[in-house]
């Protein structure tokens, strides 16, 4: 299947999935660029990052499932060169998402060849993405502590999901829940 071009904010994205990150990023007040630059990643091949989030300074790829061999091995490439990618797979959810981060120097955490997956929550919990230029991470064991659900994350999932782009939707993000079409 082929996925819907969707146009939102001036951009043209290549998919719904993509402009509802978007709108998830603004809900949030994080800054975003899309489709920022490409890049020759040599035996990796070509690769253009779907965001890119200055202000945590990451990339992010988009895909509506996980990813294929080949896209992990650009990402892990990117990774690399260029720093951690967040990987948004699905749906806008309250929950946390794992990012591939390479670390030149081995650490406990890291699985194969200096690569770790580290789980982010979005979210602007405790100011992080503006103080510290990150998002909140902590130990998986604590996902299981209750520590799952931020309020601001749930409000930019909520105006992601609602977005309906196909009725030429105007308004900022934290209007939509309050819109009706007809």
């Amino acid at each position: 299947m082929r996925a819907i071009e969707t146009v939102y904010k001036g951009y043209r994205f290549r998919s719904r999935l993509e402009a509802r990150w978007a709108v998830f990023f603004d809900t949030l007040g994080v800054k975003w660029e899309y489709e920022k630059e490409g890049y020759d990643l040599g035996n990796a091949g070509w690769y253009l990052p779907d965001f890119w989030l200055p202000q945590v300074q990451m990339w992010a790829e988009v895909k509506p499932t996980a990813l294929a061999q080949v896209e992990e091995d650009k990402v892990r490439a990117l990774a690399r060169d260029g720093g951690p990618v967040l990987l948004l797979i699905g749906t806008p959810e309250n929950k946390p998402y794992g990012a591939i981060e390479y670390f030149s120097e081995l650490d406990d955490c890291c699985i194969v060849d200096n690569y770790c997956i580290v789980d982010y929550r979005l979210t602007n919990y405790k100011n992080y993405p503006a103080d510290e230029g990150r998002f909140y991470c902590c130990p998986v064991d604590y996902w299981t502590d209750g520590d799952v659900y931020h309020e601001d994350t749930e409000q930019a999932v909520m105006a992601a999901r609602q977005a309906r782009f196909e009725h030429g939707q105007v308004g900022t993000p934290s209007e939509w829940g309050k819109m009706t079409h007809v």
